[in-house]
């Protein structure tokens, strides 16, 4: 008798749980965070083969400034809720912007994780991040943008044998239109 109380206990424990959860995921709300920037900075270290006669894999390592904008709070596909973002950065005196959709995980509208992926079959990028906020008055004041891990790689079509691959991080905080660099699109 006492082990059906228990399990009956436990059943009803893990439904209240179970409604918790699914009632949050349908409330989330990130539309608060549609237009706000984040300064990011990207650092990538890993091996390539492509400056190596022999294709010993050597070093590599990069480090980039992004800007971020989040342009969007799509939740047309209630299983895959995401914020489409803009992504920006300077090589050879021009800008590059990039679109980039942060899927949503789970947590709350001011701590929350997210998943992406970009680029294509041959030289995917992906990572895991956390995204948290403070606000004020109802008005988000800070923020931070702090991957959990990230990988890339890349393999030649023409020369099996050229390839890259490594890890990155990217982490950043908010920042205002008002402090974006000339070169970057409003």
């Amino acid at each position: 008798m006492k082990s059906n109380k228990v399990c009956f206990c436990g059943l009803l424990v893990l439904f209240v749980i179970m409604c918790f959860t699914v009632s949050t995921t349908c409330a989330q709300d990130l539309s608060g965070w549609v237009g706000k920037w984040f300064k990011l900075t990207y650092i990538g270290k890993g091996y390539e083969t492509f400056k190596s006669e022999d294709h010993i894999p050597g070093p590599q390592s990069n480090t980039t400034p992004l800007y971020l904008k989040i342009t969007a709070w799509d939740t047309t596909d209630e299983s895959d809720l995401l914020l489409r973002c803009s992504e920006y950065d300077q090589g050879g005196g021009e800008f590059n912007q990039r679109i980039v959709d942060l899927h949503y995980l789970g947590g709350s509208d001011l701590d929350f994780l997210c998943l992406s992926g970009f680029g294509d079959s041959e030289s995917p990028e992906q990572f895991t991040a956390r995204i948290t906020g403070k606000e004020s008055g109802g008005i988000l004041k800070s923020a931070a943008f702090k991957t959990m891990g990230g990988i890339y790689w890349e393999k030649s079509q023409n020369v099996p044998r050229n390839s890259k691959a490594g890890g990155f991080t990217i982490t950043g905080s908010l920042i205002f239109e008002s402090k974006l660099p000339s070169w970057v699109p409003k």
